[in-house]
């Protein structure tokens, strides 16, 4: 036991029969005989109130965080004070500190990070991806709960990767992971900051926090020169200055790029690194994605990639899913679902699609229940001065009454007109639909990869994509027995 809580403070409550355990869980529904349970006391469940069923399900010590009842003299407890802050070095000592055979690149930033992660991946080629879409172990994907995983989770994926020979780990590094020491065990080889735009303002309470916590990661770089920051963004260009590394943008920064040209398919850029130009045709649209692109190909540099080879491996990017993905089932209009549910992702977004378009923008979006209220009507002014109509829905609703988030929003409509309010959001999307007409571009916002929405504390199946879909094909139907 000494060795799993090396460098760790701890008290031992009850000594229990010495023996080697057979593995680490904090969901009691998963312990088998010969487990550590590890009772984490988080915002909603208590695993202290699961310490019986562990033991019964065959645990054989028990790491809690506040003084319990010992319930049988055989089974090791020990008090951990702020045990989720330590679980992953605990973890790692479990597992004999498995992440550092792999190269860690983090990314984080308000926008961005998937993004990233996926051409990264296209880019390194031998890689485990953790992010808010899935988290690939290999070839093995595993759904994603949360963003950033809980830190004995990643110890543990890191162990599988190791023994599929993976050589690097990419990971989205959220500001909620990063304050809660989800990845505390990590050094990370290289890092990437996209941007900071206002979210999470119902956690962090101010800007300058959600800064700091974003800043933890480069903080954690093995090299400090080996950050990659989007010098365009003040917060980033603050972080350059501090850090050094690459910086990138248009203008600014060691690491630039333009458009040449872009159309509904494709955009061509120019990528300047050292003194010389490089052009790439890219399926992924619009400036926000110049930006990623430029971030992961800094990301990439930074692990010890020549520019030559990175712009090589980019030819067969493909587009990451339920991020600007089109829908289409032949019809004369385009549709795009996309996961903005920030400001700045709907105008990033909408301003691609302006650039591109040859009719009208018509945009659907919601914004999501028990969550920051403050950035409600902020996106409701960005869809008003980037959309020609706007129909107004839900999103993931939680426990929050649909309607009342939706009178939230409308407070940010200036003109207080061109725009629908339908909370249901299967038929928000249905009329969207029925109204577009030939060269007009449907933006479906907020919910991108997601098939599911969040109604109470239940969670029902849908999934934009396939609602649209639906919705063209009748429509395609109705059209050719017109004809």
């Amino acid at each position: 036991m000494e060795k799993i809580l090396e460098n760790i403070e701890y008290k031992i409550l009850n000594p229990g029969e010495e023996m080697e355990y057979t593995g680490m869980e904090y969901d009691s529904r998963k312990v088998v005989e010969g487990n550590i349970f590890v009772a984490l006391d988080g915002s909603v469940v208590d695993g202290h109130n699961y310490i019986e069923k562990a033991i019964s399900l065959g645990a054989k010590c028990i790491l809690v965080s506040k003084d319990v009842e010992i319930l049988n003299e055989e089974i090791t407890y020990i008090l951990v004070e702020d045990l989720r802050l330590h679980l992953g070095v605990i973890a790692s000592n479990f597992y004999n500190w498995p992440q550092k055979n792999l190269k860690v690149i983090g990314v984080t930033g308000t926008n961005g990070k998937t993004t990233i992660t996926y051409i990264l991946d296209e880019i390194l080629k031998n890689t485990m991806r953790i992010g808010t879409i899935e988290y690939k172990v290999g070839d093995e994907i595993i759904p994603a709960p949360n963003t950033t995983p809980e830190s004995m989770d990643l110890v543990k994926m890191c162990k599988k990767a190791v023994e599929k020979n993976i050589e690097y780990l990419v990971m989205e590094v959220s500001s909620h992971a990063l304050e809660m020491g989800r990845v505390e065990m990590l050094d990370f080889d290289a890092g990437i900051f996209t941007n900071l735009t206002p979210e999470h303002m119902d956690y962090h309470k101010t800007i300058e926090n959600y800064y700091l916590a974003k800043r933890k990661l480069f903080i954690k770089l093995k090299d400090s020169k080996c950050g990659v920051y989007n010098a365009e963004d003040s917060h980033g260009k603050r972080l350059y200055d501090e850090f050094h590394g690459i910086g990138y943008g248009e203008e600014v920064g060691n690491l630039r790029g333009k458009i040449i040209s872009i159309d509904n398919i494709n955009q061509e850029i120019e990528v300047t690194y050292e003194e010389k130009s490089y052009r790439l045709k890219s399926g992924l649209l619009g400036r926000f994605n110049l930006m990623n692109i430029l971030g992961a190909i800094g990301g990439g540099i930074q692990l010890g990639l020549d520019i030559e080879t990175i712009l090589e491996r980019l030819k067969g990017l493909k587009g990451v899913p339920g991020r600007f993905e089109t829908v289409d089932r032949g019809q004369d209009f385009m549709v795009v679902v996309d996961y903005a549910h920030t400001e700045d992702a709907l105008k990033n977004i909408l301003t691609a699609l302006n650039e591109i378009k040859k009719g009208r923008v018509i945009t659907v979006f919601g914004c999501g229940g028990d969550r920051d209220t403050t950035k409600r009507p902020r996106m409701a002014e960005t869809a008003e001065l980037l959309s020609d109509f706007v129909v107004l829905t839900s999103d993931n609703p939680r426990t929050e009454d649909p309607e009342l988030i939706l009178n939230d929003v409308e407070k940010g409509f200036k003109e207080a007109k061109d725009y629908l309010r339908i909370a249901d959001r299967k038929k928000a999307i249905a009329d969207a639909i029925s109204m577009s007409n030939k060269d007009d571009i449907i933006l479906i916002a907020g919910k991108g990869h997601e098939d599911y929405q969040i109604l109470g504390r239940e969670k029902i199946h849908f999934d934009d994509r396939e609602i649209a879909g639906k919705y063209i094909e009748e429509r395609l139907r109705k059209e050719k027995k017109l004809c």
